[in-house]
């Protein structure tokens, strides 16, 4: 059990020093928000599957699955929120339509 408790953090360690290599060498803020969002909310889980195999305890198991919903709940959200601001305070060139700028401008 311990091999695939420490597989797991592994796993999770280096999704995460995936993620930061993705932010260090993407050239749009988009780009690195994708992968400022992903990779760390699969690795973190990772991380935290394999902790609780590892200790071996309900107390263990309760506080990586509350970790885990938190993460899965709140990242996104997060992330989600981050872009649109971004969105906001920059003026990208686009390739395609602008469907969130005509969204909100038929809204109003």
């Amino acid at each position: 059990m311990d091999v695939i408790a420490g597989l797991f953090m592994v796993l999770g360690a280096a999704l995460v020093l995936i993620a930061g290599i993705g932010v260090a060498r993407s050239w749009s803020i988009y780009a690195r928000m994708h992968s400022v969002a992903i990779a760390p909310t699969l690795g973190v889980t990772s991380v935290a599957v394999g902790l609780a195999l590892s200790i071996r305890s309900t107390t263990a198991y309760v506080t990586a699955f509350l970790v885990v919903i938190l993460l899965l709940v709140t990242g996104p959200v997060g992330s989600h929120l981050l872009t649109r601001a971004v969105y906001r305070q920059m003026q990208s060139a686009l390739d395609s339509v602008d469907e969130l700028a005509r969204d909100e401008s038929s809204d109003s």
